[in-house]
């Protein structure tokens, strides 16, 4: 028995379950010249394996905080991390699970404003980094506002 036929041939298999051309997943003899289109298969891949190998998914933005503006607005900040981040998810929770308040937000930004918060209520905040290469961070640390309107 030959080593080629002790160990079976691998597939590699994309989310959908159907099974992928290896010369499109990863490309090691590329030939120089133009550059794949931003949105094929290679272009994907490469810039997926390429993020993964500078380090994975981002890290959280830092320094959350929530401060109570008006009766019914509360600013939420934060310190972005810097990383390859093509935006932010914003969340917040009362009770329970945590809800999205805001999926989209641009990777420059460093504040929301939520103007339909209820008084009386403790909220508590956090943000995730995404990536549509290498996926979400973890979240960020939690930023609470009391029913008084103070962060904690």
């Amino acid at each position: 028995m030959t080593t080629s036929e002790a160990v079976p041939p691998y597939e590699l298999i994309a989310p959908s379950g159907k099974p992928l051309d290896p010369s499109v997943v990863i490309d090691q003899h590329q030939q120089p010249g133009p550059h794949p289109h931003p949105d094929s298969a290679a272009a994907l891949n490469n810039a997926s394996i390429g993020e993964v190998m500078d380090g994975g998914p981002p890290r959280p933005p830092t320094d959350v905080t929530a401060v109570r503006r008006a009766d019914d607005s509360v600013l939420i900040q934060w310190t972005p991390s810097g990383d390859h981040v093509d935006h932010y998810t914003l969340q917040y929770r009362t009770v329970g699970g945590w809800l999205p308040l805001a999926d989209d937000l641009d990777a420059d930004s460093t504040s929301f404003e939520w103007t339909t918060a209820s008084r009386g209520v403790v909220y508590r905040f956090r943000l995730l980094g995404v990536s549509r290469y290498s996926g979400n961070s973890l979240p960020s640390d939690v930023a609470s506002l009391g029913v008084d309107g103070q962060f904690f």
